[in-house]
């Protein structure tokens, strides 16, 4: 209308399918294909609201939300549920929300903080060490976590219990995977290993190794295949286990599959353990 299209030219195009009428206020070039992503815009542009949750987490691309639905935050009045999952707040506080591609959505932090409202700790304590991976403050982390606490159902309890797990200590693992089978390690007794610990050769690191009995020798990788053994770095994972066998560590792999039933792993670790003894 600012750009001089009166209601009925606008009534024209839709009905000619130059345009598509999406939601009321919200329309699409006709023809336009149909994406995710634009059904979040026409979403978050229909209702006023922000990406949330798990819509979020995909959006700010962190690990374990390749997929998520429509998800947004809204407040007070919009009944628009028909656009996708809906979160209602009394006040969404614009300082929580940035954009991402032309989307508005809740910060990495906010982030953070809502998703164990639909998805479970593990989950949450995944997307938390892909944050931090990536250099996303845990100060900030924390502060946003304070401040977002409120009665009835959110994610700030999930978030709390993860921050709590007594292994968070030290280093983050490169993966959920790695975190997963250090858990399953510490329940069999085996001694603590050193987490991405580094291996130096001629005075520069030839590897680093997922976790390490450095006194033994004894390495251990989270061999999952999306993380080692795609076709770009099948070669590269070869020649760092060769460097490393070459430089008398004794390496063990732990797959997916180990995570549950551990039996095998546990003893060539007890094994390799008992013969650097």
């Amino acid at each position: 209308m600012e750009l001089g299209v009166t209601r009925q030219m606008l009534r024209t195009a839709t009905a000619n399918g130059l345009v598509e009428r999406r939601a009321r206020g919200v329309y699409l070039a006709g023809g336009a294909p149909r994406t995710w992503l634009q059904s979040v815009l026409v979403a978050t542009m229909a209702t006023g609201g922000a990406a949330s949750h798990r819509c979020a987490a995909r959006l700010h691309r962190l690990d374990g939300f390749a997929d998520a639905p429509v998800e947004l935050t809204i407040g007070p009045g919009s009944t628009r549920r028909e656009l996708g999952v809906v979160h209602r707040t009394p006040t969404l506080d614009r300082s929580m929300v940035t954009s991402v591609s032309s989307v508005p959505v809740t910060s990495i932090a906010r982030t953070l903080v809502d998703l164990g409202a639909v998805v479970d700790d593990d989950r949450v304590e995944q997307a938390l060490d892909d944050a931090l991976r990536r250099g996303t403050n845990l100060r900030w982390i924390t502060e946003t976590l304070d401040s977002s606490m409120r009665p009835g159902p959110s994610g700030c309890a999930a978030l709390t219990r993860v921050l709590s797990r007594p292994d968070r200590q030290g280093p983050i693992p490169d993966s959920m995977f790695e975190r997963l089978v250090e858990r399953v390690l510490r329940q069999t007794g085996l001694p603590t290993p050193q987490r991405q610990f580094r291996v130096l050769g001629d005075d520069r690191i030839i590897a680093r190794i997922d976790a390490a009995w450095p006194e033994a020798m004894v390495g251990l990788e989270a061999d999952s295949e999306l993380w080692h053994w795609g076709p770009r770095r099948g070669r590269r994972a070869r020649q760092r286990h060769n460097r490393l066998v070459a430089a008398g560590w004794q390496m063990t792999y732990a797959s997916w599959q180990d995570l549950t039933d551990p039996t095998d792993l546990i003893s060539q670790l007890t094994v390799a353990l008992n013969r650097a003894a």
